[in-house]
């Protein structure tokens, strides 16, 4: 009777933890990507906040102007950039409109050209994936005004998990620690391991990515390229990227200034961006990321890939991070399998 009893405590129990989770899950779901974006912040800048902290002794105070720190950097640069950015995009757009796709082509691969009809099916083709890259386009710009409110309250969930994550960010690793199903030394072993791919990612690639793409944008501003700041941002996204690079990108913009017969900025970008860009690319990551911290390449790039389909551009940190994550927790059964 008394096992029965227990049985029906258990099974009650564990329906009331079930439902509580899937609950759980309800809420957060929808501002998952905020609360992540705030942890990853909080991360980021953490040891600005240390610093201050132990100048002035106080955690919730550090952690206000950490906060009111980046935000000033936000604003500056959304207010200085953006404007510029979409004037950019709209005038590439319109080049885009505007380019002879046919002549191209023709010129590219002319045995394509033996029948006449060729000719409207490619003019049709291309005029089809601009029209509907053009009404994706207003489609997502719609949606992101109507939903301004949504998205200023997402700004404050990532501001108040940005704050919170600066001043008990020591206090949620020990509880972290304590609830861990592992044995003390395995607890350990996966902190120690988790921030080191941690750090892997969010500075091997992400902030040493921003800074690569930074420098190529330099290099584009100095040699006058035409819509240099929207080619930065793109040269940033290539950066972050594994196996790909921001070459994907400076090496075409270099090409289309010899075929233009700026001669003199070709060069000067040439040189620079093999120099000043490849070096840093080069030299940075190994730099400052020890060896024993690297993820596999492959599983990084799918990881990211991966990511990005499941959840958007976030995908780029939270997909290589979940794989790396799992590869440590088969590290440590493998670890554990040979001591037992």
């Amino acid at each position: 009777m008394a096992m029965n009893e227990n049985t029906g405590k258990y099974i009650v129990g564990s329906v009331l933890i079930i439902t509580l989770l899937v609950f759980t899950f309800m809420i957060i779901r929808p501002i998952f990507l905020s609360i992540l974006l705030g942890l990853v912040l909080a991360y980021i800048f953490f040891p600005i906040h240390k610093f201050i902290a132990s100048k002035i002794k106080n955690e919730t105070v550090s952690a206000f102007i950490t906060c009111a720190f980046v935000i000033l950097i936000l604003v500056v640069i959304i207010w200085l950039s953006i404007p510029f950015l979409i004037t950019q995009i709209f005038d590439t757009y319109t080049k885009i409109q505007a380019f002879d796709v046919l002549s191209t082509v023709k010129k590219l691969f002319p045995p394509l050209f033996a029948s006449p009809k060729v000719d409207s099916s490619i003019q049709a083709a291309y005029s089809s994936l601009l029209s509907g890259y053009t009404k994706s386009s207003i489609d997502k710009l719609t949606s992101l005004i109507l939903d301004f409110p949504y998205l200023i309250l997402k700004f404050m969930i990532v501001l108040i998990t940005f704050f919170y994550a600066l001043r008990d960010g020591e206090k949620l690793l020990v509880m972290l620690k304590d609830y861990l199903p592992f044995n003390k030394a395995t607890t350990t072993r996966f902190i120690q391991k988790s921030k080191k791919v941690t750090f892997s990612v969010i500075f091997g690639r992400l902030v040493i990515g921003i800074i690569t793409g930074t420098l190529a944008g330099i290099g584009f501003y100095l040699t006058g390229v035409d819509n240099a700041l929207l080619l930065t941002v793109i040269t940033m996204i290539v950066s972050i990227l594994p196996m790909i690079g921001p070459w994907i990108i400076w090496l075409p913009v270099v090409g289309a200034l010899f075929m233009l017969g700026n001669t003199s900025a070709a060069l000067f970008l040439l040189i620079y961006s093999l120099v000043i860009v490849t070096l840093f690319e080069n030299l940075a990551y190994p730099l400052l990321i020890s060896k024993q911290s690297e993820i596999p390449t492959s599983f990084t790039l799918i990881g990211m890939l991966g990511g990005m389909i499941v959840f958007g551009i976030f995908g780029l940190i939270l997909g290589p991070l979940v794989v790396a994550y799992l590869l440590i927790l088969f590290d440590l059964y493998r670890e554990q399998r040979k001591t037992s």
